[in-house]
């Protein structure tokens, strides 16, 4: 059976409110300087730890891990209240299981992936694997999490889905197929720039791009 990798932020759940807020939680609480929301979006995507590095490459790796895991916190915490699926995501999950083993493959952690899910009411039962990047050694855009899925699995990745230019990049060094998704912060052009097999506006797109595949 086929293995359909996907991410989970802004793929298969508008998230950016709940990270956002989680990750200004955390900087207040270590008495960090303000950071505008809209800088804190544009970083979302790559791992936490990366994410804090890129704002305060001053802090101790130390530091970091600190932060990086009062922010998981206060995702595990907050996230009923701020995660909601994309509209249709279940339904399609369903359908596809029918026919393909599925799997998230997230820079969130592996206990932030169940939160989220769990906040999003979308049945973890639906999927066969879940990586979180604390389940590797790198997150994505290393390919780490695909294949310590496809390992997991004794299924290669025929896709890689996500909205992010990181999950194409990491799709490509899998040698997955790659459908990257118009439902989070970068633009098509912004996508475009790493060549994804194709490029959808909503996940609603996406069995006719399976059909075709």
């Amino acid at each position: 059976m086929s293995l359909i990798c996907f991410d989970l932020d802004n793929t298969l759940v508008d998230s950016d409110k709940l990270h956002v807020f989680a990750f200004k939680k955390a900087f207040k609480n270590y008495n960090l300087p303000k950071v505008k929301d809209v800088v804190i979006k544009n970083l979302l995507g790559i791992t936490a730890k990366i994410l804090v590095k890129k704002l305060f490459p001053k802090l101790s790796d130390k530091k970091i891990r600190d932060i990086v895991e009062e922010h998981n916190k206060y995702v595990e915490k907050y996230a009923k209240r701020l995660i909601k699926p994309f509209p249709g995501v279940k339904s399609l999950l369903k359908k596809l299981k029918k026919n393909y083993e599925l799997g998230i493959i997230s820079n969130c952690s592996h206990k932030e992936i169940l939160s989220i899910l769990k906040a999003a009411k979308i049945d973890v039962k639906l999927f066969d694997v879940l990586v979180g990047d604390d389940d590797v050694a790198h997150g994505k855009p290393w390919p780490d999490e695909i294949l310590k899925a496809e390992k997991l699995t004794h299924h290669n990745a025929d896709y890689m889905i996500g909205d992010s230019p990181y999950d194409v990049i990491a799709g490509k060094k899998a040698k997955a197929k790659t459908v990257a998704v118009l439902t989070g912060d970068f633009s098509r052009k912004r996508l475009k720039e790493e060549h994804p097999d194709y490029i959808i506006k909503t996940l609603k797109e996406l069995p006719e791009v399976l059909k075709n595949g």
